[in-house]
């Protein structure tokens, strides 16, 4: 039992320790590009057109994007569902 409970707190300690440094370096280069190149652009953005939703990723002198066209569209079902503010597109 003390055996599994010690490989718990590893795996959250190390997972924490990951998320955090993640965070730390994109918000440091966030603040990089802002402070030195007057950029701010956010760091992520959902670029929607009639038909497709594009999430821009914009970190480490890279910027990429995906098509998120069917989370867009779950999410927007969840706010709709929830009577959220967002949900519905007029």
């Amino acid at each position: 039992m003390k055996e599994e409970k010690r490989c718990f707190w590893l795996g959250l300690g190390l997972g924490l320790f990951i998320l955090l440094t993640t965070a730390g370096l994109f918000t440091v280069d966030y603040q990089g590009r802002k402070l030195s190149f007057g950029d701010s652009t956010p760091l992520a953005q959902v670029e929607r057109s009639a038909s497709r939703a594009q999430l821009t990723v914009k970190a480490f002198g890279q910027k990429r994007t995906w098509d998120v066209t069917a989370l867009d569209k779950a999410w927007r079902f969840i706010l709709d569902f929830s009577c959220m503010p967002g949900g519905s597109v007029e």
